[in-house]
């Protein structure tokens, strides 16, 4: 990621933790347009509902002074976006001055100039702080949306574990700070050694590692490796956790393998395949039973009465 797109990740993660107060998870390995999602939370903390964001960062973007600003965009990145399983949310930050405004991703929104090419109007109005907290909830995604879109961003890196062997999570936590939960990693192999192998910005206003992990995790199965100082006195610990794929990890990629691969039928018995011994019939050892039809003896019609 160049350095202006992480600013432009930086300063939304601030506002959603900060000034919204909800939860915010960037989207670590590469996803076609998604570069994060975030999750609605309120006093009881999160609930399951999703908005997921595509982040633009760049001066580029602010060059119109004056009216609404506008976002063009390629056909492929709309028909993706539309069909999401979330509603999509684009915003655009400009480094130099700090403004971050926002604008969901509607049809009825979207003027198309030619075949491959389309725009969007983001109004001004729509600046991305704790005044837009009412707009940004409408249409939100419920909870079971919430879980198939999760499995969904976390497929490439699923897939990734299940080829591992040693993989071990390591997840920060300040227990004194409502934010608790503040980042976590994966290494492969090794715990201890120097750069993870993948890093995480979840921010969670919760204490319970539990729900952490069910929320975030809930694919993986974990043990502790070494456990965590939670005695109140540490200002920062860690959970660290050699994990593996659960039962949920392991059914999401038979599913996903036969979305795109579909049944190849190995397990049904073929009929052509039969030969005659492979058949039992009825009447092998034993004659055939009689129909009582048959022990009817027709007369000549001379012989009838009538």
């Amino acid at each position: 990621m160049q350095q202006t797109d992480r600013l432009g990740v930086n300063a939304v993660e601030r506002i959603f933790i900060h000034e919204l107060g909800w939860i915010f998870r960037e989207q670590p390995i590469s996803d076609w347009g998604i570069d994060a999602q975030v999750e609605v939370a309120g006093e009881r903390g999160p609930t399951g509902r999703l908005l997921a964001l595509q982040i633009k960062s760049g001066k580029s973007f602010f060059k119109k002074k004056r009216g609404n600003l506008v976002f063009h965009g390629k056909r492929r990145h709309l028909q993706y976006w539309i069909n999401h399983s979330l509603p999509v949310v684009i915003v655009l930050h400009n480094p130099d001055t700090g403004e971050t405004y926002w604008q969901r991703v509607n049809v009825e929104d979207i003027q198309q100039t030619d075949y491959e090419n389309w725009t969007l109007e983001i109004p001004r109005e729509n600046a991305l702080d704790a005044d837009a907290r009412e707009q940004l909830e409408r249409g939100v995604s419920d909870i079971s949306a919430q879980r198939r879109i999760r499995m969904i961003l976390d497929a490439p890196l699923i897939r990734e574990i299940a080829k591992k062997e040693d993989v071990y999570l390591r997840v920060e936590q300040w227990p004194n700070k409502s934010l608790s939960f503040r980042g976590a990693a994966i290494f492969y192999d090794d715990l201890e050694k120097r750069e993870a192998d993948h890093q995480f910005g979840i921010f969670a206003p919760i204490h319970d590692i539990r729900m952490y992990m069910e929320i975030f995790w809930p694919w993986l199965a974990c043990e502790y490796v070494n456990e965590p100082d939670l005695s109140g006195f540490a200002e920062m610990t860690y959970h660290d956790f050699n994990v593996v794929l659960n039962d949920v990890g392991k059914a999401f990629l038979l599913m996903e393998d036969f979305y795109a691969r579909g049944r190849d039928g190995t397990d049904v018995p073929n009929p052509y395949e039969r030969t005659p011994e492979d058949f039992e019939y009825p009447y092998d050892d034993e004659e055939p039973p009689r129909d009582e039809e048959e022990d009817v003896v027709m007369r000549d019609e001379k012989d009838m009465p009538f």
